[in-house]
């Protein structure tokens, strides 16, 4: 196994996320007032589960295995359509992409930070959390 992501990670700062979200067209009204979050991704072996708090107490979860293609809750929620990702390892990174090139998101820990990292039609953003 590449690495360990498991753990529950507390959002400390983030960059792009505006413009990645305006480019994927969602609504106001489903965007965050508030930016911060806590992750917590329990894994085992190549099987996850990544279970997202905002801070206004709504959660989602998904659960999804290494390889196994499954449709990510998280860009439902936001956008309204159901889209498709693959996880695989690249390296250290857990990578998703999404089906028909609808970008990627990669989850990696650099300097004891979880940081995660989009890149949708050339539009990047990265989130990064530190370990509670």
């Amino acid at each position: 196994m590449p690495c360990d992501l498991s753990g529950k990670w507390v959002y400390a700062s983030g960059d792009g996320m505006d413009a990645l979200l305006d480019l994927l067209k969602v609504p106001a009204e489903k965007r965050p007032t508030d930016p911060s979050s806590t992750v917590e991704i329990t894994q085992s072996g190549d099987d996850f589960t990544v279970k997202t708090t905002a801070a206004d107490g709504n959660c989602r979860e998904a659960k999804f295995t290494i390889g196994v293609e499954f449709s990510d809750p998280d860009i439902k929620a936001l956008r309204g359509v159901e889209v498709k990702a693959t996880p695989s390892w690249e390296g250290d990174k857990l990578v998703l992409k999404g089906s028909g090139g609808n970008g990627t998101a990669t989850r990696e820990i650099v300097g004891g930070q979880l940081v995660m990292s989009f890149d949708i039609m050339g539009t990047k953003a990265t989130r990064f959390f530190n370990k509670a």
